[in-house]
């Protein structure tokens, strides 16, 4: 393979909302060599792309702020106080502002007759505004473009590098290969933004196929701290017999989740945000009511007016289109129940991932994070604002320290060795196919007894698990061509972060959002309101639980049994 050096001052590694902000940003904070460079092509790639037509949290300012901000930072569906109230601050001031730019930019809103914004409440009852979707980033990519950022396409990233090259260096710059030609490239950058997503695990929602967790093994790699893995929304819900997204809006308009028996559950396990809770929240309560025998689980929608159905059309076309196809939608009306699953989704979303502060800096010099790439704890408004939102600052906040920024030097043989490892799979001429590792990977993670009801057996087993597989099967990786050599990185990343979400959950003693743990059902507020982050020392994963800063707001009670668990115990499932 040959090598391509690329020169520039601001690096961003991911071509989605966040990526595609903090390019935009840079470049009007006074960076002069703006490079973007994405997987696949800009505007086509990334999971803002297959964002289902809604803006969570669309919040005027008219709106009663503190009252949203209080809901957030106490609700069991928002982590009962595990909230980060600086970052909190920011989304609920700039999302507003974000949504009112991206109209500006070409984007397309449903509105009211009188030219307001057409709100509705979605998840954890949030205002969200709809737009027109897979437009939103066709706006975004002409925006890009027009304010002169170089744009990369088809290139996978695969490590940074640092200065001198020792971990926990001074970011240099990174490295990465052409998905198509196999060619190897070098980046020099004063400062990296860092948007290349989270970590779907490959699993059955479409839309996440291609987030597989580079960003998170990136930064672990050289050095970054990293966190916030177990206690957030590990799961999306989806169909069983096909793959849609768009479950925000369905419930958003009134969709309900019923049971085998036809029985509405949800209220039993949140009787404040019933359907509207986050979504691992309701998967927890789906897991317990399949465990009772009332399974499976539908989503209920053939309620829906004509007006409901007219508005799906307009805000979910790719949707409707598929509900159409499988028979549930016809003309103007739901014709019958969808059923309805827990789906792995890892880290995309809301997740872990590298700790950032409000300026979206690292704790390594030059790196920044956003989108799903940053770590996100449940409490903030997530996917498409919360992309918006912290790829703006991390861009602005990249320029603006590349501007002072002193010279950067590659170092040749940290590039030589990373060309090495990235490059390995395509130097063997047998060994194990990249979807082998990727299908064990899933077979250890999605039962629902390892990633949705936890226990300290159950998860010791799937860590032991996934290092059989770190240790035997990745070495032998083999990529016959330069998109099968994507794929072979693609698992060598998702074993990692396999292993940084199993060995989070396994940390914490006590159930949060996201972490439901049958052997330590109380949310314990006295011993763990804190955060969980992790590192790389001596080439080994360092766990550990930081305080979390002391907000205006706390939780009225110090230990008390989860509602999910609560509520399967009133409803006659059996857990312990």
């Amino acid at each position: 393979m040959s090598i391509e050096a690329i020169e520039c001052d601001v690096l961003v590694i991911g071509g989605g909302l966040a990526g595609s902000y903090a390019a935009i940003k840079a470049k009007e904070s006074g960076a002069d060599k703006v490079t973007l460079v994405s997987k696949g092509k800009l505007g086509k790639d990334g999971v803002s792309t297959f964002a289902a037509g809604v803006w969570a949290g669309g919040y005027s300012p008219e709106d009663d702020r503190e009252t949203e901000f209080k809901k957030r930072a106490l609700s069991e569906s928002y982590g009962g106080g595990l909230y980060d109230e600086e970052w909190l601050d920011v989304f609920m001031d700039e999302s507003y502002e974000r949504l009112l730019e991206l109209d500006r930019w070409g984007v397309e809103w449903e509105k009211t007759p009188d030219g307001k914004y057409d709100r509705k409440e979605c998840r954890w009852k949030l205002l969200m505004c709809m737009f027109h979707g897979p437009q939103l980033m066709e706006a975004v990519a002409r925006k890009v473009i027009a304010s002169g950022v170089r744009v990369i396409g088809h290139t996978m990233i695969t490590d940074l590098l640092t200065e001198n090259g020792k971990q926990e260096g001074r970011v240099t710059g990174a490295v990465g290969f052409d998905v198509r030609t196999g060619e190897f490239r070098v980046f020099n950058a004063r400062a990296i933004v860092m948007a290349a997503g989270g970590c779907g695990f490959k699993e059955r929602v479409a839309c996440y196929k291609f987030q597989t967790g580079e960003a998170a093994v990136m930064a672990y790699r050289a050095g970054a701290e990293l966190g916030k893995f177990e206690v957030t929304e590990t799961h999306s819900m989806t169909a069983t017999g096909f793959s849609t997204q768009g479950k925000n809006m369905f419930v958003g308009l009134g969709g309900k989740f019923v049971n085998a028996r036809g029985e509405r559950f949800m209220f039993d396990y949140d009787t404040e945000l019933e359907e509207h809770a986050g979504q691992s929240y309701i998967s927890g309560a789906m897991a317990m009511e399949v465990r009772a025998g009332r399974g499976p689980i539908y989503l209920d929608m053939t309620h829906f007016t004509t007006e409901d159905v007219k508005k799906l059309r307009a805000v979910l076309p790719v949707p409707t289109r598929i509900l159409e196809r499988a028979g549930v939608m016809v003309g103007d009306r739901i014709v019958k129940k969808i059923e309805w699953a827990p789906s792995l989704i890892g880290s995309v979303s809301l997740g872990g991932g590298i700790i950032a502060n409000t300026k979206c800096e690292s704790s390594l010099v030059g790196l920044y994070a956003c989108g799903d790439a940053m770590a996100r704890g449940p409490q903030l408004p997530s996917m498409i604002p919360g992309a918006a939102v912290t790829g703006a600052r991390a861009g602005t906040s990249a320029a603006r320290y590349a501007k002072g920024a002193p010279d950067t030097r590659i170092d040749d043989k940290q590039v030589a060795r990373l060309k090495k490892s990235a490059c390995a799979a395509m130097e063997r001429k047998d060994g194990f196919d990249p979807y082998h590792v990727i299908i064990g990977i899933q077979e250890v993670l999605t039962p629902y007894e390892v990633s949705l009801i936890l226990r300290e057996d159950r998860l010791e087993r799937a860590i032991k698990d996934i290092e059989r597989i770190r240790d035997e099967e990745v070495p032998l990786l083999c990529a016959c061509d330069p998109h099968n050599l994507v794929i072979a990185n693609e698992a060598v990343s998702m074993v990692l972060v396999a292993e940084m979400m199993l060995r989070s959950w396994l940390f914490r003693k006590e159930s949060r959002i996201g972490c439901l743990r049958e052997d330590y059902p109380y949310v314990d507020n006295e011993n763990w309101l804190k955060w969980t982050l992790l590192k790389q020392e001596g080439g080994k994963m360092k766990l550990w639980a930081k305080d979390i800063p002391p907000g205006r707001y706390k939780p009225d009670k110090a230990r008390y049994l989860h509602p999910i668990f609560e509520a399967a115990r009133k409803r006659g499932v059996a857990w312990g």
